[in-house]
């Protein structure tokens, strides 16, 4: 292990359990089974993101332990690092076959209208 996927791996579990609010997430805990949602995932890289870290949810569901997000950080970290190119880059993204069921429920419909509960 190269010593910048061991600090890479160190943040993301100091991250984990901040979110999670644990004591302690070992490199090898599963984000969900601890406790994680996707909810709290969206947490997660929002607070990676400002320790520095570029990744999305989409990377937290494929690898789901501090050990295999280490990884994937690492390997895609120059590609990624630029910090422009990370502001912009968005926490969630949805594949065109995932988006369908928001377009079902009116989410597409520029035209919709909203109402103002006051």
């Amino acid at each position: 292990m190269t010593d910048t996927i061991a600090t890479t791996e160190a943040t993301l579990c100091r991250i984990l359990a901040e979110v999670l609010e644990l004591d302690v997430v070992r490199p090898q805990d599963g984000f969900f089974e601890v406790g994680g949602d996707s909810v709290l995932a969206v947490a997660v890289v929002a607070r990676a993101r400002e320790a520095g870290l570029v990744l999305g949810v989409r990377d937290l569901f494929d690898h789901q332990t501090a050990e295999e997000l280490a990884a994937v950080v690492g390997e895609v970290s120059g590609a990624r690092s630029d910090s422009a190119a990370s502001e912009k880059s968005p926490l969630l993204t949805f594949a065109d076959d995932e988006f369908g069921e928001f377009e079902d429920a009116g989410a597409g419909d520029t035209e919709a209208e909203w109402e103002t509960i006051t």
